[in-house]
């Protein structure tokens, strides 16, 4: 069994952004005054969400997080698929299921993929242990065995990066205050990487105490607030949240989106809090910032989230998938030891099984596998963190997207290009 309560408040409360954490005491407070007297949901929405991505904390010992556990006879196999890859002499970025093959392993793997899409929205790959590859076969390991799950990666910044380096390296001098979120120890609230499909994270390192992944199901969430505060639905719901989309002059700064959605019988979550607004740093921005009644509903989502959450258990060597559309994510605050807290991101989706992404929610998206990401002909595989922290002027939400802008000042040069894998550039989407 993997999932476990969280039920910790006052690691709740530091997740929180400023301004939700002075909203997080208010939230019973909120739920009970702002009662809506709209007993529907938003139009088009169902009274109900049913499926075996309706699930709760509050009842772990009734749920099995599927976890596969790799046999010895897997591992060999993927040792074997590792030789065949090295075999064909290609660059490391073009490990896929074609350059890749596991007959025996395949079903499974697939399987995973179904468990993401169709199951819990979770599943863990467990058995391979780190130490036994190189840091570039590690890397391509990652990318092999993702392949099965999702077909497709997303950019992850406007530079070309399509990995990131979730941890806080110790060779980094630049003081906390900047860095960004996913670069400190710090507890992350409850988000979405917005634009990506299929959250896709290898176990690198584990921190001494504390920095497990909380994952809340929007499904269970969604039925409670259609009893408790369907006004919170209604305002989810709502095409007049900003979100930001460039810190470039030239073209447009935000656009307004739903946060929430329901689209092709799926109930999709687009949600970054720190991308909803004008940057803290932008203060003559054009951008709108959340009226009170979108701070009041964000208050309310993460408090729900918090009562539905369960926490990952995790171990070095672990890939673990996660429904982004259908799920929230959030992280609690660490402490390294010896070892860093280290994971490695890899945006996924799946051109079979894949949710169908409305309109509404198609910019974010567009910039990670559509025709915005298509733009990007350079790509970049980073095997290790940047050794240097490279500050950026407008990094900013909590999946480290970084506004796209129309000067080179932040251009970052990478270095020790290995077949397309390389050290970690600037961090972004």
């Amino acid at each position: 069994m993997t999932a476990h309560i969280l039920t910790s408040v006052s690691e709740s409360l530091v997740c929180l952004q400023p301004w939700m954490r002075e909203k997080h005491d208010l939230a019973a407070d909120i739920l009970s005054r702002q009662q809506s007297s709209i007993p529907r949901p938003p139009p088009g929405y169902p009274n109900f969400i049913d499926g075996p991505m309706n699930w709760s904390g509050h009842e772990a010992d009734k749920m099995q997080l599927r976890v596969l556990e790799l046999t010895a006879s897997d591992v060999t196999e993927i040792g074997e698929g590792l030789q065949f890859f090295h075999k064909l002499e290609l660059d490391g970025v073009e490990a896929t299921r074609e350059h890749f093959p596991l007959r025996n392993l395949r079903n499974r793997l697939e399987q995973c993929a179904l468990e993401v899409h169709r199951g819990t929205g979770v599943c863990i790959i467990r058995g391979l242990n780190s130490k036994d590859y190189t840091i570039e076969d590690n890397i391509v390991l990652f990318l092999a065995l993702a392949s099965y799950v999702g077909d497709q990666r997303g950019l992850q910044s406007s530079k070309g990066d399509m990995l990131s380096h979730v941890t806080e390296a110790k060779m980094w001098t630049i003081s906390k205050e900047k860095r960004h979120g996913i670069h400190t120890s710090d507890s992350l609230p409850f988000h979405n990487d917005m634009g990506c499909e299929v959250l896709s994270l290898q176990v690198r390192g584990l921190a001494d105490a504390g920095g497990r992944t909380c994952v809340a199901s929007m499904a269970a969430i969604y039925n409670e607030l259609i009893q408790s505060s369907p006004w919170v639905l209604h305002t989810l719901a709502k095409h007049d949240w900003p979100i930001q989309t460039s810190n470039s002059r030239k073209k447009p700064r935000y656009v307004l989106c739903p946060l929430l959605k329901f689209h092709a019988d799926n109930l999709l979550i687009s949600m970054d809090p720190a991308r909803i607004g004008p940057h803290p740093k932008d203060y003559n921005s054009s951008i709108p910032h959340m009226t009170p009644r979108q701070k009041d509903a964000l208050a309310v989502l993460q408090a729900t989230a918090q009562k539905h959450q369960i926490r990952l258990e995790t171990q070095v060597g672990d890939l673990v998938f996660i429904n982004n559309l259908g799920l929230l994510h959030a992280r609690e605050s660490y402490k390294d030891g010896y070892c860093s807290r280290h994971l490695v991101r890899l945006w996924l989706r799946n051109t079979r099984l894949g949710w169908a992404i409305p309109p509404s929610m198609k910019m974010p998206w567009d910039a990670s596998f559509g025709d915005g990401a298509k733009k990007v002909v350079r790509r970049y595989y980073p095997i290790v963190p940047m050794p240097e922290y490279m500050e950026s002027k407008y990094s900013n939400g909590t999946a480290a997207f970084v506004a796209e802008g129309d000067s080179d000042d932040d251009e970052v040069t990478t270095q020790y290009e290995i077949n397309d894998i390389s050290p970690e550039s600037d961090e972004a989407a």
